[in-house]
Order: C-alpha cells, then sequence, then structure tokens
C-alpha cells in the first residue's frame, strides 16, 4: 500500500489560493464531492463528468465548510481545471475543442468547461485505492481534517442529494413568484444545477413522453437509463427565470425547436395549433401539421399541468 501515504500527502498539500489568509476550499470541497458520488454510485467509473449531482454536492461542502462568506460556491470550475496542477487529476477534453482560459490561466466560464472537457480523472493507482469505502473514508478524514478543522462537523455527507430534492420540490411545489426568490441570477453553478433539476422534474412529470408526439424516448446505453426529450420552457427562461413544472413541457428537440421557432402554439384548451405561415413541402405525414388541433399528453396530476396564462406570452407572434 505504499501509493496510499504518497496520495494522501498529495490530498493534504493540495496548491490552494489564499484570500485574508484564509484558505480557498474549493478544491478539497471538489474532491469531497467527488469522494461522495462514489459512496452514492453517481460516480462509477473513474471518468468524472461534470453532473447536477456533483455540482451541487461541491456548493453544498463549500457553504456548509467554508469559516467566512469571502469565497462563494460558483466558481466550480475553477478546481475542476486547477486541480491538474496537484499531479493526480486529469482532464479529457472532446476531440478538436481547446479549452480556452483567461488572461489569469482559468477557463473563462464553467458553460465553457462543460462544453470542452469530456470527464476528469484520477491517476490509476489513486482511483484503485479508492474504491475500498474504508480507504475513501480515510481520504475523506483527511481533508476534513486539514482543510476544515473548524468547521468539519457541519460536514454533511448527503447535503447535495438532499439539495436536488429541495430543488426537485420547490420546482412542482412552489408558485413560480415564491420560486423566482430563490434563485441567484449571478451563480453559474446555481443556474446549471437548476436546469438539470428542471429537466429531471418535467421529464418525470410527463413519464419521459413528448407531450405532442407520444413517442417515449429512452436511452439504455448508459449506466442509467438517460431520456432523450428536452425539458421545454414555455415562457422562455430568459424573460421568465420560471423553472416551475408549470412552466415546463417534455417534447422532442425537433418539436422543441419547432416551439421555440413559433412553428406551433398550445391554445388554451390545450391543443396543438400550427402557424398559419407554416408549410410542409415534403414529409407532410413525419411533418408538424399533423398535430394541429391535437389535445396534449398531461402528466397525470393536475397540478403539474402546464399554466395557460404562459401559453398567451408571444401569442400575437402567430
Amino acid at each position: 500500500m505504499t501509493d496510499l501515504p504518497h496520495y494522501l500527502t498529495r490530498f493534504r498539500k493540495l496548491k490552494t489560493s489564499k484570500l485574508a489568509g484564509e484558505e480557498a476550499p474549493y478544491k478539497p470541497a471538489l474532491l469531497l464531492a467527488v469522494l461522495e458520488g462514489l459512496e452514492d454510485g453517481s460516480v462509477q467509473a473513474n471518468q468524472i463528468v461534470i453532473t447536477p449531482e456533483l455540482l451541487a454536492a461541491f456548493q453544498s461542502n463549500c457553504r456548509d465548510l467554508s469559516t467566512s462568506g469571502r469565497f462563494r460556491a460558483n466558481n466550480f470550475a475553477l478546481p475542476f481545471y486547477h486541480l491538474t496542477g496537484d499531479g493526480f487529476w486529469h482532464l479529457r477534453t472532446h476531440f478538436g475543442q481547446p479549452l480556452v482560459l483567461t488572461s489569469s490561466g482559468s477557463p473563462r466560464s464553467l458553460g465553457h468547461l462543460r462544453q470542452v472537457v469530456a470527464y476528469a480523472s484520477f491517476d490509476e493507482p489513486l482511483w484503485l485505492l479508492l474504491q475500498d469505502r474504508a480507504t475513501r473514508h480515510v481520504f475523506r478524514d483527511a481533508l476534513l481534517d486539514r482543510y476544515f478543522p473548524q468547521t468539519r462537523l457541519r460536514y454533511r455527507p448527503t447535503a447535495g442529494p438532499e439539495a436536488l430534492r429541495v430543488l426537485g420540490q420547490q420546482m412542482l411545489q412552489e408558485p413560480a413568484a415564491v420560486y423566482q426568490t430563490h434563485i441567484n441570477l449571478a451563480d453559474e453553478v446555481e443556474t446549471a444545477v437548476r436546469s438539470a433539476v428542471f429537466k429531471r422534474e418535467v421529464l418525470k412529470a410527463y413519464n419521459f413522453t413528448c407531450a405532442i408526439s407520444g413517442l417515449q424516448l429512452i436511452s439504455t446505453s448508459t449506466t442509467a437509463p438517460a431520456p432523450l426529450l428536452d425539458a421545454c420552457h414555455i415562457v422562455p427562461w430568459a424573460i421568465s427565470h420560471d423553472d416551475t413544472i408549470g412552466n415546463g413541457l417534455a417534447l422532442t428537440p425537433t418539436l422543441h425547436r419547432a416551439f421555440d421557432r413559433h412553428l406551433l402554439r398550445i391554445d388554451q384548451d390545450y391543443r396543438v395549433r400550427v402557424a398559419s405561415s407554416f408549410r410542409e413541402l415534403r414529409g407532410a405525414e413525419h411533418g408538424l401539421l399533423q398535430f394541429e388541433g391535437q389535445k396534449l399528453r398531461l402528466p397525470e396530476r393536475r397540478e403539474w399541468w402546464p399554466r395557460k396564462e404562459g401559453f398567451g406570452v408571444g401569442a400575437g407572434r402567430y
């Protein structure tokens, strides 16, 4: 087990930045989030993808364990990239997509990082060590003791999943006006998490079935079933900042584009209406006109149905 003391030393000697004498919590908070993913099964391979589970766990760790408010929990891109300088963390980019850095040598945004980076990975010997639950706890305790000695009693290993659960409940149960009071538009990590949870809750409410076509699309080629449908905002998020279930529809990607481009709309009786200016030159049997007047396939629970007032936004454009 000569690798164990080597990597424990690496974990205890992370290259962290400081502000007013306080170490930034980002790198250890991210490593704790990865360890939590190994515990709950959201990380199953040495290909660590940026998921809502990882983002939420990182956010929770930063908020729970920081000793002051100097460090915000919205800097996920920094540790995910800069851990490469600690000798055991590696990034694999999508083929042909360069990672663009700012003048300070950091990724320009979380969105760019997610677009370019396929996954991160540990050194293979470290990954093998982390397959053992007791060893994972040794690494976890090393991080907590070294970086969060004053706050380690506030550590909650299930805080990330709990945050996602609460967020999903807000989207399903709260009025839009109440939900919007929780949003921090300046926090790109929070925005990314909310977007992912919105998709998850909308597709679950519609039973992974397109509300217009009735297609039920799920990929089974991944470790967990992956829906191939989109969650569509009825009133665009840029206008409404509304991720509640009443502002969502499950649509195929093609019908999502048609809805966003105003080629079809939904009337007050939940029926599909195709724009009068729209023409199909060929393939009409597979086109949009077949859905004219068709009733939407709606969630079983009426409180999850789309709010009718959303259908009137921009109605003059049809």
